[in-house]
């Protein structure tokens, strides 16, 4: 199978809408770095794909061969027979905009998924993309530790972070995320200097 390239979920999503690795040996528990329940009402964006590797999973990012591969972040509840989708190989997978809340393990849903061709993400003014504020990092560090950030992240979370980059210019280590759960931000604000890791969410908080 040849892939072509890897893209992001939520970009997948915006063409539509208008026309899991293995834990790490020092992750943190939970099976995938993930953390404690949160009982915030979380809403994205993503692809959901299942194949014979694992079952329903949000996937952050998708490779763009057929059919696709992905995955990330389980979701709970998630009824394949309930909701229009594509089916190849052993695969499934749909764009929708989903809505729901992190049980500590997996993202369970709250509301019934919503085809992606079904929505006007201008109803959705909260999950338009935007570049998140950089703040000014209290401690300057070079671009081999901003990317060690990025690479430690990744590994540790694999489930919610997709990856990522070292800023350089702004001092930062911006890193792109399923969803940012509270121990995910608590475990950087704890690690590393502050203001030094700036994340950007496919999934966020429903106002």
């Amino acid at each position: 199978m040849t892939l072509l390239r890897l893209i992001p979920a939520a970009a997948l999503f915006a063409v539509a809408a208008c026309g899991a690795g293995e834990r790490a040996p020092d992750e943190p528990e939970g099976g995938s770095g993930q953390g404690e329940a949160d009982e915030t009402v979380y809403q994205g964006a993503l692809t959901v794909l299942e194949n014979e590797e694992h079952g329903p999973q949000l996937a952050g990012v998708v490779a763009q061969s057929y059919p696709p591969q992905g995955g990330g972040l389980d979701v709970a509840g998630w009824d394949w027979e309930a909701v229009e989708h594509d089916e190849a190989a052993g695969t499934r997978w749909g764009m929708y905009l989903v809505t729901g809340t992190f049980n500590g393990e997996a993202f369970e849903l709250t509301e019934e998924p919503v085809p992606a061709d079904e929505v006007d993400m201008d109803d959705y003014p909260h999950l338009q993309p935007g570049e998140p504020e950089t703040p000014e990092p209290a401690e300057p560090l070079p671009e081999a530790e901003l990317q060690g950030i990025v690479d430690d992240l990744t590994e540790r979370f694999p489930a919610l972070v997709n990856g990522g980059w070292a800023d350089a210019e702004n001092g930062v280590a911006r890193i792109d995320a399923t969803l940012v759960t509270p121990e995910l931000e608590s475990y950087a604000a704890e690690t590393y200097p502050e203001g030094t890791v700036v994340f950007s969410s496919m999934l966020e908080p429903v106002p």
